[in-house]
């Protein structure tokens, strides 16, 4: 039998040696970005058996092949652009799905680079081997077959007895995370649907009229603003010369804050709802947002976006601006962006009237790809020569928004809030939000409320911000405090930030700088 099967290796080693060099090429990438030992022995024994399978099936062999090599493509650019500390790509996924098409568009402009390039050519030209392979070796195995199979099946057993490979580790899982994406859009679909109807048997209690200062609220919120490039808040360049001016008058509050988290989708929902940093999808789906609370104290409520509506319960931000008086998404076709000027043409359009009201603005901001988030005869760099001048131009428009939106509403007793949802990584070589593990600079928010009414409470709460940052999980908590509607400021000083997605909680004061 040994002789048998030395002399059975010796007629094959060439088939055998070409297999083998496929398969160490084919796991080689996922060694290289694997995050944690568990994964990298998982990956070993993946590699064995793709080197055991050839012996006895070349179409399965071709199979893993195949399959592995384009998992490599797309596991590798979220590792190469965004980290991959946990071998789970599910929430980049669901991004994905959740994202319009001119987003996509302009992410796929973006973020493909010369190392994904790299790594298709990589992923082809093994592909192209496997190719050669099938094409042009053959072998004589007969006992090593079945030694072969026997070792596949062995080891097999052997691992689905102690876990799901096809469930739990990645590249393997990756079907099955898409499956799940697709299956959890559908629950949560079903879950917000419910959220609109506990939303609307809601009895909110109307607060005392005499703490009710203003008749228009307006509550500005940006998109990816990272408040260190804000002249406002120190920034070396003039990107915020209204804001800067306003604060000269004496009744502009300029705030130390966080972002609770680095994406917009959890962001969003926990500035205006109860959800916070630890307890999101329970207090989020069990609370109203803070169009109800204003609602149920008589003021007229309006979401006003150019961000895309993906529809009326199927996501998070779509169910809460379903609880406006009136709302107007600018980007319903998901083909391309139209710059924040478009909110404007909808305010104009509005009648001046004597009723409270507040407005919930939510721009497009600062959204990566940045040349796109600005006109260029209102840009601070009117040739803009790298991506750092596009974003000073992407804030420096946002603040040219504001003003706009100050005039029209000056005269009257006026709340003004701006904030951003999250903040985000900028320098030369590379960009954007959401990594993990995640950078301060995507939590560095602004927080700016001007108020043209003597309001007590305003103070207390810049006083209040001298002992810490303030963290925006609260933020629904501080807004219904100064405007009057409710007397519980509940301010929170957490450190505690979430990053991409509720199941990650990160200290905020032990992340590094992405500078």
């Amino acid at each position: 039998m040994k002789k048998s099967i030395q002399a059975e290796f010796s007629n094959n080693n060439t088939y055998f040696y070409f297999g083998t060099l496929i398969s160490v090429l084919t796991v080689l990438p996922q060694f290289i970005f694997s995050p944690n030992q568990t994964h990298t022995l998982f990956l070993a024994i993946t590699l064995i058996l793709l080197i055991f399978i050839p012996k006895f099936s070349k179409i399965l062999f071709s199979v893993f092949i195949i399959f592995v090599n384009l998992s490599n493509i797309l596991i590798g650019h979220i590792a190469l652009h965004w980290g991959y500390t946990l071998a789970d790509i599910t929430p980049r996924i669901e991004v994905a799905f959740l994202s319009p098409i001119y987003e996509t568009r302009e992410y796929i402009a973006h973020y493909i680079d010369y190392r994904d390039y790299a790594l298709t050519f990589f992923s082809v030209f093994v592909m192209f081997l496997l190719f050669k392979f099938i094409r042009h070796f053959t072998h004589s195995y007969r006992i090593f077959r079945i030694i072969g199979l026997g070792v596949f099946v062995l080891i097999l057993l052997g691992v689905s007895f102690y876990i799901n490979p096809i469930k739990e580790f990645e590249p393997f899982s990756v079907p099955c995370e898409v499956c799940s994406v697709m299956d959890d859009k559908n629950k949560i679909d079903q879950i917000l649907s419910e959220r609109e109807k506990y939303v609307h048997q809601i009895k909110i209690p109307n607060a005392s009229k005499k703490n009710q200062f203003y008749d228009k609220i307006i509550i500005v919120m940006g998109e990816s603003v990272n408040k260190n490039h804000m002249s406002i808040y120190g920034y070396g360049l003039s990107t915020t010369p209204f804001l800067t001016a306003l604060q000269k008058s004496k009744k502009l509050y300029v705030f130390n804050a966080i972002a609770p988290t680095n994406q917009t989708r959890y962001s969003i929902p926990i500035d205006l709802t109860e959800a916070n940093v630890h307890s999101y999808e329970n207090r989020y789906l069990h609370s109203c947002s803070i169009l109800t609370n204003f609602e149920a104290n008589d003021y007229e409520t309006y979401w006003i976006s150019n961000q895309g509506r993906v529809g009326k319960n199927d996501s998070s931000i779509s169910s809460m601006a379903s609880e406006a008086n009136t709302t107007f998404f600018a980007n319903l076709n998901y083909l391309e962006a139209k710059t924040d000027e478009v909110l404007l043409e909808y305010l104009n359009k509005l009648q001046p009237n004597n009723k409270k009201e507040v407005y919930f603005l939510h721009l497009m901001g600062s959204h990566s790809d940045y040349i796109n988030r600005y006109k260029k005869e209102s840009a601070l760099f009117q040739d803009a020569k790298n991506i750092v001048e596009e974003y000073d131009n992407s804030v420096y428009y946002s603040d040219y928004i504001l003003r706009q939106i100050f005039e029209r509403f000056k005269h009257e007793k006026l709340l003004l809030i701006y904030i951003s949802d999250h903040g985000e990584n900028i320098n030369l070589e590379n960009n954007g939000h959401g990594f993990l593990p995640p950078y301060k600079d995507e939590y560095m928010v602004p927080f700016v409320i001007y108020s043209n009414v003597k309001n007590p409470r305003l103070d207390e709460i810049y006083r209040d911000n001298k002992k810490g940052y303030f963290n925006l999980e609260n933020f629904n908590y501080t807004v219904q405090y100064v405007s009057g509607i409710s007397n519980h400021k509940n301010l929170s000083y957490s450190h505690k930030v979430m990053a991409v997605e509720p199941s990650n909680i990160y200290d905020f004061d032990k992340l590094d700088f992405f500078n």
